[in-house]
């Protein structure tokens, strides 16, 4: 039996992808990925993680509490068929913000590939279509040019900046769910 990082799994499924419900055993890999310093490079302070695995683990496990509902989730991607972690996406109330955002992270062996492009647009239509959200919206780091590249991609459009979770002006994107139906047409 999987043990799934918070309640009610909602798993989604796009041409390529499988996407569930970030499990614990998915902890390890999320751990890999943010101990590179070539991914972390554009999130937060910009610098690795340094805390030992277990301290981690209780870390994720925490804000996942925080940010995970029966509304949102935080899946990993994996294509059709296999194990391999791909990386994870999210749909998520910003802190201190009326905000949902969508987002992902990947290790650098998935770059490139249109799996941020997918797993995003598959979020996109859960926020929408199943949620029944009216927004959604994203933030990246400025010198994130492949991510920002994905938002406008999957139709969000850049509406300033905002301060995010208090760490300074970062680029701010938003799609209305009218904008995302006339997208479809």
């Amino acid at each position: 039996m999987i043990a799934f990082a918070h309640p009610a799994p909602h798993p989604l499924r796009s041409e390529r992808l499988a996407m569930t419900d970030l499990a614990t055993a998915d902890f390890t890999a999320t751990y890999a990925m943010d101990t590179d310093p070539l991914v972390m490079r554009h999130i937060g302070t910009g610098e690795p993680e340094t805390r030992p695995f277990d301290e981690y683990r209780a870390f994720i496990t925490q804000r996942l509490g925080l940010w995970v509902s029966e509304r949102f989730h935080m899946w990993a991607m994996r294509l059709h068929g296999s194990d391999e972690f791909l990386g994870w996406v999210m749909l998520k109330p910003i802190r201190d913000t009326p905000h949902i955002e969508v987002g992902y992270r990947m290790p650098p062996s998935s770059w490139g590939k249109g799996y941020a492009t997918e797993a995003t647009r598959a979020v996109l239509d859960y926020g929408f279509n199943t949620v029944g959200l009216d927004e959604i919206t994203a933030v990246t780091h400025p010198d994130n040019a492949a991510s920002q590249h994905v938002l406008t991609k999957c139709g969000l459009k850049r509406d300033g900046t905002l301060n995010y979770n208090g760490g300074g002006e970062i680029p701010f994107f938003r799609l209305t769910k009218t904008d995302y139906q006339s997208l479809s047409t």
